[in-house]
């Protein structure tokens, strides 16, 4: 009898788990890598979107700069352009026709994206920094290969801001073209040209020279030097021994000492084709007649209060109504002037002598400086310094006053006939190039664009003063035509003010929209020079020491100065964050 095989029954079974077991590990893996594709591409597209929204941000932030740029150009007042900001919706901001449109459901690198405005600050007339900070979001979205809805949501607050000016960073600066020349000149700090720029390897430059393009004047920002074809520039230990204690120091300003942000390196560049460096126009003086008000800014002399806030009375001939309405004579030398602030002056300022405190005086018109301008308490840095810290906090609150112009800045006594024989060829063309103007320099007699000539009549009128024989003194009788580079008080009063010598110091920060022009002696300027034009004529020598104080970058710089005239700052993310 034969014994029955279980084998058969028992191989089938075990066959079929293993084919049901490879299923179930396939399917395992085919489901895991399905997933793990669909999490990569949620995972891939996410980083997309986050890529999209952070894109649409950075283009939102630099319409947004590139509006109010336009705007602050067109409406240069201080305080009012940030109201720019005040006038927007969660979809756009802005004011006046420069408005910026914020991308609502744009396509971007195959995502759809959002931006809105989430929130906005501003600070107020008289903060110490003039800013806006805006709230924006932006929302990305994007479905995946699968139909999986993506989408990533970023915010960021950005601060769009006026900084003064960094045309306040040089020694000398003009927005035409430049010219610095002989053996007496001399600059200690850097010079700049928005424009060509044409020096000698007779100044002293110690600092950098730059030169940029300007449009208007077809100018392509080259740096020439005649004669030896090099400039001179002293050594450190030169430097030290020669220059004026009111010159910036050196970095390092000892060879012990850390360096000096912005003091002078012992070397010389000369640098063409640089970036143009906007200047900016002293526009409406509206705003700055809102900050003199709120700053409490005042002119006082001997215990009396000159100027609060603003100066509209009568001038000089004392005549309420006189074609001088509105303009000051300020005369330090025998009691000093005291600024505190910024103050405004509706027309002319004629100006000398000692000057304390710390203010900024915004003419009308023009500056006319008739003699010395000197600090009673200057600035002073040492050389070398071995306690640069200490320097820094005691020169503080030293004197420092800005003297801007909505016209001209006018030095030495232009009644006399050789003054106008030694600068016409400076200030007229073809020297001077034409140029387009502010629109609210048009009351002042400067059209859309000036030609250049500083000598012709400016359509308006100064006080016509007539010899009274039986008082023996001059006595303002009617009116007669002023001419660019004159004042609206009347030559008699002019003279009047002159100093008998010529001018050998001025302690400021010079600013105007048009030129500064004149005859001084040996002469030494301490502060900054900027100008669209320069005409100035010197005899034997001309320094020109920048104050550090203004510097951008400098541990030396001043709050308070930021009521110089501003430009629009590079914006800043002041927080960010993924909201989801």
């Amino acid at each position: 009898m034969q014994k029955k095989s279980s084998q058969k029954g028992f191989i089938l079974p075990v066959v079929v788990c293993f084919i049901v077991a490879v299923s179930v590990i396939a399917g395992g893996v085919f489901n895991y890598a399905l997933y793990g594709t669909r999490t990569a591409a949620v995972y891939t597209t996410a980083s997309q979107c986050r890529l999209a929204a952070q894109t649409a941000l950075d283009r939102t932030k630099a319409d947004i700069l590139n509006q109010f740029k336009g705007y602050h150009g067109a409406y240069p007042a201080t305080l009012t352009v940030l109201t720019w900001f005040d006038t927007y919706t969660a979809q756009s901001i802005g004011s006046k026709g420069y408005v910026c449109t914020l991308m609502q459901n744009a396509d971007l690198n195959g995502a759809k994206v959002w931006v809105s405005i989430e929130g906005l600050y501003r600070s107020l007339p008289g903060d110490a920094i003039q800013c806006a900070r805006v709230t924006l979001r932006a929302k990305a979205s994007q479905e995946t290969p699968v139909g999986t809805a993506v989408s990533k949501t970023i915010e960021e607050t950005v601060e769009y801001a006026l900084r003064r000016s960094t045309v306040f960073d040089y020694a000398y600066f003009v927005n035409n073209y430049g010219w610095f020349q002989g053996a007496g000149a001399t600059a200690n700090g850097d010079i700049r040209a928005n424009g060509d720029m044409s020096l000698d390897g007779l100044s002293w430059i110690n600092g950098f020279a730059f030169a940029a393009p300007n449009t208007e004047l077809n100018a392509p920002g080259v740096i020439t030097v005649t004669g030896t074809g090099k400039t001179r520039f002293m050594a450190q230990a030169d430097y030290w021994a020669s220059v004026s204690t009111q010159a910036r120091p050196t970095s390092p300003p000892s060879t012990e000492a850390s360096p000096w942000a912005m003091g002078y390196e012992a070397n010389g560049k000369l640098l063409s084709h640089q970036e143009t460096l906007e200047m900016p126009f002293l526009g409406d003086l509206e705003g700055y007649r809102t900050l003199a008000s709120n700053m409490g800014g005042t002119i006082k002399q001997n215990g009396k209060t000159l100027v609060e806030g603003s100066y509209s009375g009568a001038g000089p001939s004392g005549l309420v109504a006189g074609a001088d309405k509105g303009c000051l004579v300020l005369d330090g030398t025998v009691k000093p002037i005291e600024i505190s602030g910024p103050v405004v002056v509706d027309g002319d300022v004629i100006i000398k002598g000692t000057v304390k405190g710390q203010g900024v005086i915004y003419a009308g018109r023009n500056v006319h400086i008739v003699g010395d301008v000197t600090y009673g308490d200057a600035p002073a840095w040492p050389k070398p310094d071995t306690k640069p810290d200490q320097t820094v906090k005691s020169n503080a609150g030293k004197d420092m006053l800005g003297l801007v112009a909505k016209g001209n800045i006018v030095l030495g006594n232009y009644t006399d006939s050789a003054w106008l024989t030694a600068t016409k060829p400076y200030i007229t063309p073809p020297f001077v190039k034409a140029y387009d103007c502010d629109i609210t320099d048009s009351s002042i007699g400067y059209d859309s664009t000036f030609n250049g000539d500083y000598t012709a009549l400016d359509s308006g009128n100064k006080v016509k003063y007539v010899y009274n024989s039986k008082t023996k003194k001059y006595d303002p009788s009617g009116t007669t035509a002023r001419k660019y580079y004159e004042s609206m008080v009347g030559d008699q009063k002019v003279k009047d003010a002159i100093q008998a010598t010529a001018i050998t110091r001025v302690d400021a920060v010079l600013f105007n929209n048009h030129a500064v022009m004149g005859k001084v002696g040996q002469c030494q300027f301490n502060g900054a020079l900027v100008s669209r034009d320069e005409g100035i004529i010197y005899t034997t020598s001309v320094k020109f020491n920048w104050d550090i104080r203004l510097g951008a970058r400098s541990p030396d710089g001043l709050n308070f100065f930021i009521f110089l005239p501003m430009s629009v700052a590079t914006p800043r993310v002041v927080e960010w964050q993924e909201v989801l």
